[in-house]
């Protein structure tokens, strides 16, 4: 018999270090670690128990081996309940299960001491019970297999209460049988639950970790050896694989990676491969399987698959993006009538050229001479066909060195490099005219026209592009002032020329003085509502005795006289007194926008000056937006970025104007700190035309994912209107809407919007009940 419980107690131990080493290889199911140690607390409380019993002789030592028995007996039925507890979810409250614990040793100990078949009933009782909590416990709400398990600690509770009834001392062979049989049977069934619960987890577990892939809008795809091992739909929908297709060619990485990037490809598949910290971000061109082009951005990480390293690549397709910014790009340094190089790409490549001391080369500015007639006589729509034939006459004529650009209007400009000198220019500038000797056929009529040419060349007329540029203005203008088409070179003695202009700027800085100068209000409205939001101040200077001086003529003169920053200070105090007027007359004010030359952000106290005049005319800083040309920002962004920071964060709105002529990036446009962008007249001119939209579109979701506001310039139909709305324009600006305003007519506009707006506000939500 002692035999029989000797084979009992190890294989009770040997089940419990199965459990324990089953649960060493996944630690998240704590009840196979507590069904491990309570099937070895049990082995050991039956070889200290039964086993032992009589061995020892009675005293001291054998009262001590009746205690530890009992504990470690009472200590498996309480970690086996525990088990049961945590494989259905739920956790042993051990606030109280330890006292009750403490309280049967208790009872044990009083009892053994007193009443030793007492002691053994109440333990038998104690451990039927928590046998049959077990029991209850994987019976409810339980499967088959879990229902056969809950029948085995219910025979094994039913051996335990039976035992002290079949002998007073518990040692039955009836006893020590059966429960032999049930435990052995039991432990087999709590391993084999354990490992099926375990494979079940790992089953759904791997189940959710596919239909994350499945259903990834990344791409997902496994290489080993250069070899796809696996790859998820998305990444099939990215390179254009058929849904359900199970086709691929032979050789898939070399299909779908161009040539020249293979074997970047291979050396990141090494690298990922060789370290299992690689975390690779890579960007590159593929091909889908018709060979178009992709760009694709990827992570490429090390992975085990199979047993082996893998690198796992997670792509998402950027070419729509791309195409984006492209367009964006293209439409920053092209100019979308005649699609030639624009101003912007013209000024930068002059700015190189002079940067890096390139050899002698020549600049011919040519305009058209009286293209504005045919503008007028025969419309817009036949003078940009024009532009258009004699932009694709003379690209298709023009030698490879000479690129041509247009500036702006009628006017072009070529740049000639590769050695240029004066006879090669007038061989140029020779063939140039006689290309318009034949007329053009433009909407259905012949059309002639002429143009004067006038050339600079570098280094000699000028160091840098601005100079070169402003010297063959220069000699083109004398040219003009010739009968027909002519051609003239800079010469310095035209700089004579200039002294009307310098009798202009000397005025300009008098006029400054005495306060000639005037705003005008041309309205915004907002979008959709056509509500009226706001004002942009134009700056008009009214000389005595001349009359009305174009913006166009003395703003470009206190810009190259310094004298822009006095002017700006002047319109701001402009402006400002008049915000105040209207604040007290009507009680609120709409923000008012005030253009400031990037000379003026030049001065590190711009910023401070201007807060202090807001605050002086108690202003609200939102009620003054400032305006800064795309082209002036970007060439001056080191001045400029500090100041227009200091403004916004002192509430003062800023506006990127004529967005659309400059080259912005987006990274610099993201670095701004403004609150508007307004689209160039030049984006809003052509809608609703497809393309003039796909571009304007582009450009409202990237100013609303900016959260900026958008105003389109120069609207001057109703089409036009419409078609900016549409796209996503927030705010609207033209002759259509409203023409400049004299500050007493804009003060009956605001009083009558703000009239509006007040008698909207103030109507009941709900009509009155009758």
């Amino acid at each position: 018999m002692t035999l029989l419980l000797l084979i009992s107690a190890g294989l009770n131990v040997m089940f419990g270090i199965g459990l324990l080493l089953l649960w060493q290889q996944d630690r998240r199911f704590a009840y196979v670690r507590w069904w491990g140690f309570s099937w070895m607390l049990l082995g050991c409380g039956l070889s200290l128990g039964p086993v032992l019993h009589g061995v020892i002789a009675a005293g001291p030592a054998q009262d001590i081996q009746s205690l530890l028995a009992s504990m470690a007996l009472m200590a498996s039925q309480l970690l086996q309940v525990a088990g049961a507890f945590d494989y259905r979810g739920r956790t042993l409250r051990w606030g109280r299960a330890l006292p009750v614990f403490a309280t049967t040793m208790l009872v044990l100990a009083v009892l053994g001491s007193r009443d030793f078949r007492s002691a053994l009933l109440f333990g038998a009782t104690v451990m039927a019970l928590g046998c049959l909590t077990s029991a209850f416990l994987l019976w409810r709400r339980g499967r088959r297999s879990e229902r056969w398990v809950s029948l085995g600690f219910l025979a094994l509770a039913l051996v335990h209460f039976s035992a002290p009834w079949l002998e007073p001392q518990a040692r039955s062979m009836i006893t020590y049988v059966s429960g032999l049989l049930v435990q052995t049977t039991l432990s087999l069934g709590l391993i084999l639950l354990s490992v099926a619960r375990a494979h079940a987890e790992t089953r759904r577990q791997t189940e959710r970790f596919s239909k994350l892939a499945e259903h990834s809008l990344q791409g997902l795809v496994v290489l080993q050896n250069h070899q796809v091992v696996y790859a998820n739909p998305a990444a099939r929908d990215i390179f254009g694989f058929a849904p359900g297709s199970s086709e691929q060619p032979e050789d898939l990485v070399n299909a779908l990676v161009p040539q020249e990037l293979r074997n970047a490809a291979r050396e990141r598949h090494q690298r990922a491969l060789s370290n299992p910290e690689a975390r690779i971000e890579w960007e590159a061109t593929r091909l889908d399987m018709q060979g178009r082009p992709l760009l694709i951005r990827g992570l490429s990480s090390h992975l085990e698959w199979d047993g082996a390293p893998a690198e796992l690549m997670v792509m998402v397709d950027d070419s729509s993006r791309q195409r984006a910014v492209d367009a964006l790009r293209r439409q920053a340094l092209h100019d979308e009538l005649t699609d030639l190089p624009n101003r912007n790409f013209a000024l930068e490549r002059l700015r190189e050229m002079t940067y890096l001391g390139a050899p002698p080369f020549a600049l011919i500015s040519a305009d058209l001479d009286r293209f504005q007639l045919v503008n007028e006589s025969l419309g817009h729509a036949v003078g940009d066909a024009l532009l258009k034939a004699v932009a694709r006459r003379l690209c298709n004529r023009l030698p490879p060195q000479a690129q041509l650009t247009r500036l702006g209007e009628d006017q072009f400009l070529v740049l000639l490099e590769g050695e240029a000198d004066s006879a090669s220019v007038q061989v140029l500038a020779d063939q140039m005219l006689a290309l318009l000797d034949t007329p053009f056929a433009v909407e259905g009529a012949e059309l002639f026209v002429h143009m004067s040419l006038g050339a600079a060349l570098f280094p000699q007329d000028g160091g840098d592009g601005a100079s070169l540029l402003r010297a063959a203005d220069s000699a083109m203008h004398r040219a003009k002032g010739s009968a027909g088409a002519s051609f003239m070179f800079f010469d310095i003695a035209m700089n004579g020329a200039s002294r009307a202009r310098l009798d202009a700027e000397q005025s300009l800085g008098k006029a400054i003085t005495e306060r000639e100068f005037l705003l005008e209000y041309q309205p915004k409205f907002r979008a959709g509502s056509r509500q009226l939001c706001g004002f942009e101040a134009l700056v008009r200077w009214e000389r005595p005795g001349k009359g009305r001086v174009s913006p166009a003529d003395f703003v470009p003169a206190a810009e190259r006289t310094g004298q822009i920053k006095a002017l700006g200070e002047l319109i701001l105090d402009i402006a400002t007194a008049q915000l105040r007027a209207w604040l007290d007359a009507e009680g609120q004010v709409l923000p008012v926008a005030v253009n400031v030359s990037p000379l003026q952000f030049g001065d590190a106290g711009f910023a401070s000056r201007l807060l202090a005049l807001l605050d002086e005319r108690h202003l609200p800083h939102d009620a003054l937006e400032v305006e800064i040309t795309e082209t002036a920002a970007i060439g001056h962004v080191d001045r400029v970025l500090p100041q227009l920071h200091r403004l916004r964060e002192a509430g003062v709105l800023c506006s990127l104007d004529d967005f659309g002529t400059g080259q912005s990036s987006l990274t610099m446009l993201r670095n701004l700190p403004i609150s508007t962008m307004k689209l160039d007249r030049s984006m809003i001119d052509p809608l609703p035309e497809a393309q003039a939209s796909a571009v304007v579109r582009a450009t409202c979701v990237l100013g609303h994912s900016l959260q900026l506001e958008i105003v389109a310039e120069g609207v001057e139909t109703e089409v036009q209107a419409q078609a900016a709305e549409a796209l996503g324009c927030t705010q609207l600006q033209g002759y259509h809407l409203g023409r400049p305003l004299s500050a007493a007519a804009a003060g009956v506009l605001l009083a009558a919007a703000l009239g509006v707006q007040l008698r909207t506000d103030s109507m009941p939500t709900q009509p009155p009940s009758v």
